[in-house]
């Protein structure tokens, strides 16, 4: 039963990064909101720090790209392991022809995104 649980993780952590990809898309930030923890933690990859807590504050770091920026991620490649998603995405923004190249790296348990790593160039 155990290697079946571990499958379950994975399809159930696939599935939420894939949800939250598209709300992303979507520019539907109550959405993207909902599949991340109430208490969720945002970080920056390479040094550690802290982007954002909570969604309050997810809440108004979004609001700006997805109505300002008018941000879209595509999805290059997706890597699960267990509970852990890394997904590698070139992010654009409306008007602009810069492409970002961007990998995210969420942990998920219970059917929400509890902690998001981030790094792009």
């Amino acid at each position: 039963m155990e290697n079946g649980n571990k499958e379950h993780d994975q399809h159930s952590a696939q599935e939420l990064a894939q949800r939250q990809l598209d709300c992303y898309n979507a520019h539907d930030l109550e959405g993207f909101l909902a599949t991340y923890a109430e208490d969720a933690k945002l970080y920056n990859l390479l040094d550690g720090t802290l982007i954002a807590e909570g969604r309050e504050a997810m809440r108004e770091r979004y609001r700006k790209r997805f109505e300002v920026d008018k941000v879209h991620a595509k999805l290059v490649n997706r890597m699960v392991i267990g509970s852990r998603v890394i997904d590698h995405e070139e992010v654009t923004q409306a008007g602009s022809d810069r492409v970002l190249q961007a990998a995210a790296i969420y942990e998920t348990s219970e059917g929400l995104i509890r902690a998001a790593w981030f790094v792009n160039e």
